[in-house]
């Protein structure tokens, strides 16, 4: 697995690209929702916190150090707990209106799963000496 930092990157690469797709589509909330530009709905501005994340995790990567990677381990589930939560927010229905999901809010999904799993799973540092 010596090329897992470069998916992890690439990964991280991709959450950010998701951030301004289009993620559902509300008419009554202003037409498309991305996570920068939620239109009059309450949602707030979650891309922020999601480019926070994806920024140091990709920092972390190219630093590849023991602390570094278990910096990323808490980074990790946090954007994993960070995806869930406006998951559940961005596709509830409310009112009786639901709103239509669209393929960035999905990307963000992927991308977020796959930074997190190249997280767990580090290349192994052959050049570190083992104690016998």
């Amino acid at each position: 697995m010596k090329n897992n930092p470069y998916i992890g990157i690439f990964f991280s690469l991709l959450v950010i690209i998701s951030v301004f797709m289009p993620w559902v589509y509300v008419a009554s909330a202003g037409g498309m929702l991305t996570a920068m530009d939620t239109g009059t709905s309450n949602l707030g501005k979650p891309g922020i916190l999601f480019l926070f994340f994806a920024l140091w995790i990709i920092i972390n990567m190219v630093i590849n150090r023991l602390w570094s990677k278990r910096v990323n381990l808490v980074l990790g589930a946090l954007l994993i707990a960070w995806m869930v939560r406006n998951y559940i927010l961005f596709t509830h229905c409310e009112d009786g209106i639901c709103p239509d999901k669209r393929w960035g809010l999905y990307l963000n999904v992927v991308a977020c799963m796959g930074s997190f799993l190249s997280i767990l799973f580090p290349p192994d540092d052959s050049h570190v000496a083992k104690r016998h």
